[in-house]
This record gives structure tokens, sequence and C-alpha cells, in this order.
């Protein structure tokens, strides 16, 4: 592909996320960087603690922790001690949490599948997952060490 042609499409799947991110935002009152941390501690409960999250967000920990706060005021999450590690604090969903992420995913699917059935023929729909499956292979993609 040209470079031109690899631009238009990172912005398209970037403007395909932010509609999805938009539909999903169930919690009225929740920053989105408290939805961000939401879904990743929802995304790998096992490894769930302040640093790691921060890590995998590309955020700072005072943000993370800010959102933290918040995701326990409002009862989303709950912090318990690490079970190989007691000084270390993992991060659980609440069955709150656990209610909100699930509902955020049920609408952002419910969108997108009444988005496709009301946009694309039954042939854009089968080039749609064929193209579903090629972005799943690119995700995976980790460049050969040198």
């Amino acid at each position: 592909m040209r470079d031109d042609e690899i631009e238009r499409l990172r912005t398209q799947v970037k403007l395909l996320q932010r509609r999805l991110r938009r539909e999903g935002m169930p919690v009225t009152g929740l920053t989105l960087t408290a939805f961000a941390v939401l879904g990743a501690i929802a995304r790998s409960p096992e490894t769930a603690q302040p640093r790691l999250l921060a890590e995998q967000l590309t955020m700072s920990s005072p943000n993370v922790s800010a959102a933290l706060r918040e995701l326990a005021a409002d009862d989303l999450i709950a912090r318990t001690k690490d079970p190989d590690d007691a000084r270390k604090v993992r991060i659980v969903l609440t069955g709150r949490g656990r209610e909100v992420v699930a509902r955020s995913r049920r609408e952002r699917d419910s969108w997108l599948g009444r988005a496709i059935t009301a946009l694309l023929d039954d042939e854009e729909q089968r080039v749609l997952r064929a193209a579903g499956e090629l972005m799943e292979r690119l995700a995976g993609y980790e460049p050969p060490n040198p």
C-alpha cells in the first residue's frame, strides 16, 4: 500500500473507534480517562495494577490514580492485595463495574449491528468480515528482531 493509502486506512479505523467509544459511554458523569481505565481493567483483570494500567494506556501514574479514585467512588472497582506480593495492589471490577462494562459493550455492539444492517448489503458485509479478520492479523504483528 502507498503511504497515503495507509494514512487514510489509519484515519478510517480511528474514526470508527471513536464512534464506538462514544456509543458505549453508559455512565454519565464518568470522565473519558476513567472510562478508558475501566475498560483496561475489564480487558486484563489478572494484571490490573495501577502501574501496569498506566503503561498499558500510556498514561501518567497520577492520571490513572485519579481515575481509579473516581471509579472507586462510583463503586465500579475495588482494590485488593496481590496474592503473590502483599505490597502490591490489584484492581478488580465490582459487580456494578462489570454491569457498566457489559452494558457499554452491548450498546456498542447494538449500534454497530444497526449501522451494518442499515448501510451495507450482503456482499459488503462479507467483505467487512474478511477485513475484520485481516485487521485481527495486523493487530498481532510483531516485527522480527534485527
